[in-house]
């Protein structure tokens, strides 16, 4: 067997085998021998079908399997003896299948990218932090009570915080846009949830009354025929409602799941929701940070197989319900798909050189507190843990955290590292 292999690009490989003539009539002798065992022929008894016979009746199509199982062994041993590792399974582009010549084929696959080191050359660094103040937890037993709140009718000019129920129609020069319409649709003014402009054009409208709006849409708006354009929408209120939320007693402490119906209790479950949270955040804004330090400095070329695999998974995840079934994104999702896929891969490939180099492995008893403390955050943490651990790929997802957090630990091992304190708020909007 004769391998030639040439570098088409940094991470592509081509490789070229050719197979001699007797390897191919061995395989094939193999598969007419193996079947004449088992055929059914007419006028002969199973086991004793002549093999001339056998090459007459399924010669072409034993052929072509023996051609199949000296490609796939050749190749392997090819790649073996060159010592190459295909990231996917390889193109084969047959060259020379002649009968009576040497089989000659082309196999085009990726590689890993070869790293000599990798670099992190940093004097000091940010880190912001951030404790929760009870002004923090009041604001959030504000929100829970505003989701218990309750409407009522009212027969005058809407403000905001009022509920009103619109139909409104768009146009842009006498023309209704696709998705400018809507009926019986309900706004909260101030809540933001429509275009700057809109919500404040409805403030002091009155039931039954018709108002004619113009807002223009956010240059960025997702829609590119709308961003930036100025529309008229004619608004018809059919309903305005002011708000009555709750005040925080115990029947509504318990709805949250706190037995006692203590809000003290709940203070208390709403602290330790918020520092998990502070931590989480505070935790992955560095290792952002770090993060897009070590690809600043390390620019590497990664193989597209690799990015087309995390492209599906970044996908699947951001997109759970999509399934199998076809769905189209804009180009500009797509490429921020591709985007947040390949920074995976490059990141994938740089930590996992550090974790070789530096001999980093996951530290058990950190695993085991992390999972504790991933699991605290629901009602039964004995059954989470023991989802995870019944599973070696949920488990591999914990190992991966930690070995995350050792590897930038060490990364930050002789680096300065200075604290800006943030209140929670400025935390959340940073």
């Amino acid at each position: 067997m004769q391998v030639s292999v040439e570098a088409t690009t940094k991470l592509e490989r081509r490789i070229t085998v050719i197979v001699p003539v007797a390897q191919l009539d061995e395989a094939f002798d193999k598969r007419m021998a193996k079947l004449a065992k088992t055929a059914k022929v007419k006028g002969f008894r199973t086991g004793n079908v002549p093999l001339s016979h056998i090459k007459q009746l399924y010669g072409d199509a034993l052929r072509q399997e023996a051609l199949s199982d000296v490609i796939q062994s050749s190749l392997y041993a090819a790649i073996e003896q060159e010592k190459l590792n295909p990231i996917a399974a390889p193109t084969v582009e047959p060259k020379n299948i002649t009968p009576g010549q040497p089989l000659e084929y082309v196999a085009i696959f990726e590689v890993m990218p070869e790293i000599e080191g990798v670099n992190f050359e940093v004097k000091n660094l940010e880190k912001e932090i951030a404790t929760i103040a009870d002004s923090d937890i009041e604001k959030v037993i504000e929100r829970l009570c505003e989701q218990h709140t309750t409407w009522t009718a009212v027969d005058r000019a809407a403000k905001e915080k009022d509920q009103v129920v619109i139909d409104f129609r768009g146009a842009m020069d006498g023309k209704v846009f696709a998705g400018g319409e809507a009926h019986d649709y309900p706004i909260i003014l101030g809540s933001n949830s429509m275009i700057p402009g809109f919500e404040d054009g409805i403030i002091g409208i009155k039931k039954n009354e018709e108002k004619i709006i113009q807002v223009t849409f956010p240059k960025d708006y997702h829609a590119k025929e709308l961003a930036g354009k100025t529309a008229d929408f004619t608004i018809n209120a059919k309903k305005v409602s002011e708000p009555h939320a709750p005040a925080m007693d115990e029947t509504l402490v318990k709805k949250f799941g706190i037995k006692s119906g203590s809000i003290d209790e709940l203070r208390g479950e709403i602290r330790k929701n918020l520092d998990r949270e502070v931590e989480r955040l505070i935790n992955s804004k560095l290792k952002a940070k770090i993060f897009d330090l070590l690809i600043e400095q390390n620019p590497i070329e990664v193989p597209d197989a690799l990015i087309e695999q995390e492209a599906k998974r970044v996908h699947d995840e951001v997109h759970p319900n999509h399934g199998n079934k076809e769905h189209h994104h804009t180009q500009d999702e797509d490429t921020k798909i591709k985007e947040a896929a390949k920074r995976n891969v490059v990141l994938g490939v740089l930590i996992g050189e550090l974790v070789k180099k530096k001999e980093i492995k996951p530290d058990a008893d950190r695993v085991k507190k992390h999972l504790a403390k991933v699991a605290a955050a629901y009602e039964d943490p004995t059954e989470v843990i023991k989802w995870y651990a019944g599973d070696k790929r949920r488990l591999a997802e914990i190992e991966m955290y930690v070995l995350e957090e050792q590897v930038i630990e060490t990364l930050l091992a002789d680096i300065a590292v200075t604290e800006k304190v943030l209140n929670y708020s400025e935390l959340m909007k940073a």
